[in-house]
């Protein structure tokens, strides 16, 4: 019987070295190394920009007509994005339509758009009414009702989308191919995921003695991301 607990004392001793190695070889190799990263990335501005025009048809004499073109913009810039309109060929000499069998041949322009130092200030839009006389001259706006809120500025167009005589509603002549003027800006707080449209409304009307034919009047709309 004691020979039984001998044998019973020499096997607990034996785990308790084996459980004493073990622990040992873990505690004596416990050893770790930390390096801290960071990434850095930056985004790049992204715009994408179309126009499609719906156009004027047959124009009579001494009877207004309208086209729009509808402006599409799409960009991830925190910082807004602006739109200038220029005529390829209106100068001081010319005219932004021109009738295709004879170039010297155009239909007279309203006073070229110059816009406000901000959105929120006045440029030399004005009512229809008060253009001239009879208003036979080819003018633009950008409507309110149907274009992206932070792009529509009342203070340059009114605040009303009227086809007919009214101090709502502001028009101007289409500047140069020299100067392209903004015809609206959305600054900072502008960002959507989704697609910006806005309309763009001509207006024209011309005299009994214009000469009939075919008028080609080309435009260029450029979209640029604010800095």
């Amino acid at each position: 019987m004691f020979r039984n607990q001998g044998g019973l004392a020499r096997h607990s001793f034996m785990s308790l070295a084996i459980t004493m190695i073990v622990f040992g070889f873990g505690y004596g190799y416990y050893a770790y190394s930390q390096e801290l990263e960071t990434l850095t990335l930056t985004v790049a501005t992204e715009l994408t920009f179309t126009a499609t025009t719906d156009n004027f048809g047959t124009i009579t004499p001494g009877t207004p007509g309208f086209a729009t073109t509808t402006l599409n913009l799409t960009t991830n810039n925190v910082d807004g994005w602006n739109v200038t309109l220029s005529g390829d060929d209106q100068g001081t000499s010319n005219t932004v339509c021109d009738l295709n069998t004879d170039a010297s041949v155009g239909i007279t322009d309203q006073t070229e758009w110059v816009p406000g130092i901000a959105t929120t200030s006045a440029g030399n839009a004005v009512q229809i009414g008060s253009l001239d006389s009879s208003a036979e001259v080819l003018a633009f706006r950008v409507m309110t009702a149907s274009g992206s809120t932070p792009f529509t500025a009342s203070s340059w167009w009114g605040a009303a989308d009227n086809y007919t005589d009214s101090a709502s509603t502001l028009w101007a002549g289409i500047a140069s191919s020299t100067v392209g003027r903004q015809i609206g800006n959305a600054g900072a707080g502008s960002y959507q995921a989704g697609a910006h449209l806005n309309s763009v409304l001509y207006y024209l009307n011309v005299s009994s003695s214009q000469n009939n034919g075919d008028y080609t009047c080309p435009l260029t709309y450029t979209a640029v991301a604010n800095v």
